[in-house]
């Protein structure tokens, strides 16, 4: 469960002075920083950093706060930094920018966009996590019909920029280099999206969060080959179909240095461009290794949890990273009590296929809290990790709402409380009113009972 506590203005941004802000409000709330299990924010040095950054920082007051970088942010920069390994990559991204920017700029060529194709395009943003795969796929499914609104606007009766940018933009756009490269980012960035969309799911634990992650280097791995060469086919159609040229527009020098330092002076066109795409897949997957290697190693140490683990009385659970939590001992005994219970209801083979929370509802609604401690124990910090501050960075939406400027002078007091309401709404709807009035109007009042 997350709950929205406060937003505070933040002065000092270097990494002790955010250090020093989070445990300031967290004493000021009566909380005890001993008793935090995990922390979550974005890869930002000042905050991720591994030897002087906040996580590292507030780790150092309490060795327990396991830090996960948010997986969403680390999802995003892994297709941000193998979106710029490669020139052409750039120019593919920045084509679709200036194609965004030139329709968006004028009421009419957007309302000539929409008629040709019945959909708006998507801007390319870094920070949204979504939107350069949305981009990608409406280029993608409507690249015909764009390139027609695009002759249409460089007709006579249109103004000099509108014909001049647009014309600019049918050279960029009809390359055999976009085309390779609109070819590979539409499937790449689909299943980027959809891991995306799964790692904002609620409820989410760490363990589903690396299986999804793991199944997308599988998928890229092994369609690495098929993308590659399917988007160099695709170009390939299109440009048949279309009367492009697939030679190159510029004088370029096909030399290529390997990484044994040898060279190859004979690298055709069409072979560099393959050596590009397979180098920007190659970047998706060695960074989808690198970044998410700590949440593996932190689901390695929570893998004892798993229902196959602790409901097998063959496999023996680690509990070398949780002993100063726990008693080993009664910990070992509360495994064989919830074994024989699970037995004796019946739903053994049910709850070993079942994932953790289940598992855990499993034990809560039969009661069995007193009787297991300790394994409710490690559930519980289990559960705690975060794995994304999706959630978190929608009350920056609730703040934009409501610190509108129509309440811009309104207290900070004020706007928090106002940010409470908001995002905590199911508990404000379960508030009774009434009640809450006449307290307050109890507490008020002037007339003293004798």
């Amino acid at each position: 469960m997350e709950s929205f506590i406060d937003f505070i203005e933040t002065k000092d941004k270097t990494a002790e002075g955010i250090s020093k802000m989070i445990l300031d409000k967290i004493q000021a709330d009566g909380l005890d920083i001993s008793n935090c299990r995990g922390q979550a924010y974005d890869n930002a040095a000042v905050m991720a950093g591994k030897y002087s950054g906040v996580q590292q920082r507030i780790k150092e007051i309490n060795p327990k706060a396991e830090f996960v970088p948010c997986s969403n942010h680390s999802l995003n920069l892994v297709c941000l930094h193998a979106a710029s390994v490669e020139v052409d990559s750039v120019t593919f991204f920045g084509t679709l920018e200036r194609c965004y920017s030139f329709f968006s700029s004028s009421t009419h060529r957007w309302e000539v966009l929409i008629a040709a194709t019945g959909k708006s395009l998507k801007r390319v943003q870094e920070t949204r996590w979504s939107a350069r795969g949305d981009a990608v796929n409406v280029t993608w499914h409507h690249y015909k019909d764009i390139l027609v609104t695009l002759e249409t606007l460089t007709e006579v009766g249109e103004s000099f920029n509108t014909r001049t940018d647009a014309g600019a933009l049918l050279v960029s756009m009809q390359s055999f280099s976009f085309l390779c490269f609109l070819g590979l980012w539409q499937p790449v960035l689909h299943e980027v999206n959809d891991a995306q969309k799964y790692l904002q799911t609620r409820g989410l634990d760490i363990r589903l969060c690396a299986q999804k992650l793991s199944a997308l280097l599988i998928i890229l791995t092994e369609k690495r080959e098929e993308w590659a060469n399917g988007a160099v086919s695709y170009a390939k159609n299109i440009c048949e179909e279309l009367g492009i040229s697939i030679k190159p527009r510029r004088r370029i020098t096909r030399k290529h240095i390997f990484d044994d330092g040898t060279r190859n002076a004979n690298l055709s066109w069409e072979n560099e461009l393959k050596r590009k795409l397979f180098s920007s897949l190659d970047r998706v997957i060695a960074e989808i290794h690198e970044r998410f290697q700590q949440l593996q190693n932190l689901t390695d140490k929570f893998a004892y949890l798993m229902p196959a683990v602790l409901l097998d009385p063959n496999t023996e659970c680690n509990l070398a990273d949780a002993s100063d939590e726990i008693d080993e001992q009664d910990f070992k005994l509360e495994r064989l009590r919830l074994r024989t219970f699970v037995a004796a209801t019946g739903n053994e083979n049910e709850l070993i296929n079942a994932d953790s929370l289940e598992l855990f509802k499993f034990i809560v609604k039969s009661k069995l809290e007193d009787t297991l401690p300790n394994i409710l124990i490690m559930f519980r910090i289990f559960f705690t990790v975060a794995i994304s501050n999706a959630s978190c960075e929608r009350s920056f939406s609730k703040l934009k709402l409501i610190n509108k400027y129509l309440r811009s002078t309104m207290s900070s007091l004020r706007l928090t409380n106002l940010a409470i309401l908001s995002i905590e709404q199911e508990v404000c709807d379960a508030i009774d009113i009434d009640g809450a009035i006449k307290e307050f109007a109890l507490k008020k009042s002037r007339h003293i009972n004798f």
